[in-house]
């Protein structure tokens, strides 16, 4: 595969995960959406897109044209405007809640925010990292609140047993005391992390004219590291993988 070829297909939304070869790269791109047609649905039609892949273009620098998605309601939970479903770091495809066709649903979620967010988790669905992905989501939302709030759930489970915790104390009192520790972790959390996200964009500011499409491709490690690394471009030209090929192309001065 030529440089070219590479960064090409990066801007379509293809990133290589941190341990994908090039040969796992190039058959994942093969097989994307590939078993999208067993989970049925109405394609999304490619007006739907075009505020997302102009969003996404500034935001990450890709555009994702070919990315597949349909509109069912099928698995989805009832408060769900959207799934992105992904095997084995494989895409299959991007979900939305049929309402979603006309422009909004339950007067919260945006189609084209929706969108945007979702095309994130498919954009790093070779990466298993779960600690900035959801701020990465959220950073795609025109909410200030959303972008700062949203990230405060990094797995779906973590909700239940604050709901657990909420349910109990209108027996028993002292269950709201957990569900107030429990929020206030997140809220720690949360903190926290916006804070690692901030220094490393700072950092990423001296090697790269767009730190948040090079964030975007990095591990938490790598992110939470390069916010006190002295040399990022030392580090960067030490790296062997395909990932890093295409950051030293694409993202580095």
């Amino acid at each position: 595969m030529t440089d070219e070829e590479l960064v090409a297909l990066n801007q379509k939304g293809f990133i290589p995960g941190p341990s994908e070869t090039e040969s796992e790269f190039l058959d994942r791109v093969k097989n994307t959406g590939k078993h999208a047609v067993k989970l049925g649905g109405e394609s999304i039609p490619s007006s739907h897109w075009q505020w997302v892949c102009y969003h996404l273009k500034e935001r990450f620098d890709f555009e994702p044209h070919s990315l597949p998605a349909f509109y069912s309601n099928r698995l989805l939970a009832p408060w769900q405007g959207a799934a992105a479903w992904i095997l084995e770091g494989k895409l299959v495809a991007i979900q939305l809640r049929k309402a979603l066709r006309k422009g909004s649903y339950l007067g919260l979620y945006q189609r084209e925010e929706i969108l945007a967010h979702e095309a994130v988790h498919a954009a790093r669905s070779a990466f298993s990292e779960k600690k900035n992905e959801e701020f990465f989501a959220y950073m795609t939302s025109l909410v200030r609140w959303r972008r700062i709030l949203g990230p405060i759930i990094q797995s779906p489970w973590e909700v239940w047993p604050f709901l657990v915790a909420m349910l109990v104390g209108m027996f028993f009192q002292g269950a709201l005391f957990f569900a107030a520790l429990w929020l206030g972790l997140g809220f720690c959390r949360l903190i926290r992390q916006h804070r690692i996200l901030k220094k490393t964009y700072h950092a990423l500011l001296k090697v790269s004219d767009k730190p948040f499409a090079l964030m975007l491709r990095l591990t938490d490690t790598e992110i939470r590291q390069f916010g006190k690394l002295e040399n990022i471009q030392e580090y960067a030209e030490k790296q062997t993988s395909l990932r890093w090929r295409l950051i030293r192309l694409a993202y580095l001065k």
